[in-house]
């Protein structure tokens, strides 16, 4: 009769995450799964099959809260819609309230390691991508409603814009590039999308 886990699966998976966030996969060895989780290497072995797994449940429980908590800033009426986008990018930029976490984005970090190699890891971070997109469409589309983005501007289009200016300040601020920097783009960016 097999002995019940004596440890909650959910504490290993952070801890593992913790882990590869700060050191990326490759430096990520299963010694160092052993000392970050406290389990055993057999442990580790039954419970996910492989550090590749264990990685992915990782990835991806980092992907879905991202996800929740950019749904959970962006969420709102229309007549603020715009200030929330505002507050996003200057959280990112270290210029609003939050500051980026010193160690920067973990979907940046394994997009950067892995995605080209990794099917798996690229498949997840291409579809929190899309569920970003998709949360910016819905801001877009609110502030337009409330008259604060330009109604001839196509939601998609400028999502993608505001995406893809999220995850460059995201690189540049994990990179240690200058606050007024970032602070310049976040201002550059408001006048020519939220104005």
């Amino acid at each position: 009769m097999a002995r019940p886990r004596a440890f909650d699966e959910t504490d290993v998976v952070a801890a593992a995450q913790d882990r590869f966030w700060s050191f990326g996969y490759a430096a990520t060895s299963l010694d160092d799964l052993v000392k970050a989780t406290g389990l055993s290497k057999g442990s580790i072995y039954n419970t996910f099959s492989d550090k590749h797994t264990l990685y992915l449940r990782t990835f991806e429980r980092y992907c879905d809260d991202i996800v929740a908590q950019v749904a959970t800033h962006l969420d709102g009426p229309d007549e603020t819609a715009a200030e929330r986008l505002r507050a996003l990018f200057d959280g990112i930029a270290g210029t609003g309230a939050s500051t980026t976490v010193p160690r920067g984005c973990f979907l940046g970090k394994a997009t950067a390691e892995l995605a080209a190699l990794d099917d798996e890891v690229q498949t997840a971070a291409r579809r929190t991508f899309d569920r970003l997109e998709n949360l910016l469409v819905r801001s877009v589309m609110a502030a337009q409603r409330a008259g604060s983005i330009a109604t001839h501007r196509a939601p998609r289009k400028t999502a993608r814009h505001l995406l893809a200016t999220l995850r460059g300040l995201d690189a540049l601020a994990s990179a240690g590039v200058d606050r007024d920097v970032l602070a310049d783009a976040v201002t550059s960016l408001a006048e020519s999308v939220l104005a």
